[in-house]
């Protein structure tokens, strides 16, 4: 049996109310458990928090917290693990001393973190989580012709844009950046892959559409005639969710339309793989198995 670590947990971040993000900690926990991997949880938490560093201290008064009452006690080790969304994505310096597993620290962008005793790892998994997604669905990067690449169609030039622009543009696609309240800059790691509003038309990529500046816990409604489609029909992914009923995967006439929830998973599953258990990492869910584990008939079962 190899690290069975004691945790600390939280998602920080405002607005926080709504976050799955302890439901998934303790969902491929007890997945993993099945597997033979221990991991407890001493604290798995919601922390309302406009201040990175605060997020960080929490993790260390939960520690000296549980020490004092198991003075005299065997005392195993424990880790602080982050789950971090806006305001404190952006709120980690370069020149932090952090060490990071995944990501370009250059993006000022940071969704995950942990402290394992000894130093604080960080690690961006928002553009894996995205390339994960995509793979589900059947993008396929591999391909030559510049005009049969897969296109990303984003609006918003926030952090988890830029998070999965880079990612995007690395694994070989191509990006339309439409608009948004913050621009994406043209100078960024993924300038070659940019097209124009000109071009749009004339490539025949299969498309992602993202609005990255979505509001926070806003659920998409959906409308139009229910229907199957085209395996490779567009796809219009949402980046938030809320707490109303909810279906994971909707298809009509404009093509498939995926629930926040998708990206929240596949982000996460990413941070478990890179960052929080890789010794695991082969034995983690598939993002379609987390998925049914997060439906409404499992959190009954598991709780929030």
């Amino acid at each position: 049996m190899g690290r069975q670590p004691r945790v600390c947990a939280a998602v920080a971040g405002n607005p926080i109310e709504h976050s799955l993000t302890p439901t998934l900690f303790r969902i491929i926990a007890q997945y993993l458990h099945k597997h033979g991997h221990k991991i407890t949880f001493e604290a798995c938490e919601k922390i309302s928090n406009d201040v990175l560093v605060d997020a960080m201290a929490w993790g260390h008064a939960q520690n000296t917290s549980i020490a004092k009452r198991e003075k005299g006690e065997f005392r195993a080790k424990r880790e602080v693990w982050l789950s971090l969304t806006s305001p404190l994505k952006h709120q980690l310096p370069i020149d932090s001393g952090t060490e990071w597993v995944i990501g370009n620290p250059m993006l000022t962008s940071v969704n995950q973190m942990r402290h394992d005793g000894h130093v604080w790892r960080a690690a961006e998994t928002d553009g894996a989580g995205l390339l994960l997604l995509a793979d589900e669905f059947g993008f396929d990067f591999s391909l030559r012709d510049e005009l049969d690449k897969p296109l990303l169609c984003m609006i918003g030039g926030g952090s988890t844009a830029r998070s999965c622009a880079a990612a995007w543009s690395a694994a070989g696609g191509k990006i339309w950046w439409e608009k948004g309240r913050r621009p994406l800059s043209p100078r960024g790691p993924w300038k070659n892959s940019l097209i124009q509003t000109s071009d749009v038309c004339d490539h025949f990529g299969r498309r992602l559409h993202v609005n990255f500046d979505q509001s926070p816990g806003e659920e998409t409604e959906i409308t139009g005639e229910r229907m199957k489609v085209e395996s490779d029909a567009p796809v219009f992914l949402s980046i938030s969710y809320g707490n109303e009923e909810y279906e994971d995967i909707i298809e009509n006439e404009w093509g498939i339309h995926l629930n926040g929830r998708w990206l929240l998973v596949a982000q996460h599953l990413k941070a478990w793989e890179y960052l929080f258990f890789p010794e695991g990492s082969q034995d983690l869910p598939s993002l379609r198995d987390t998925m049914k584990l997060l439906s409404s008939e499992n959190l009954e079962l598991i709780g929030d």
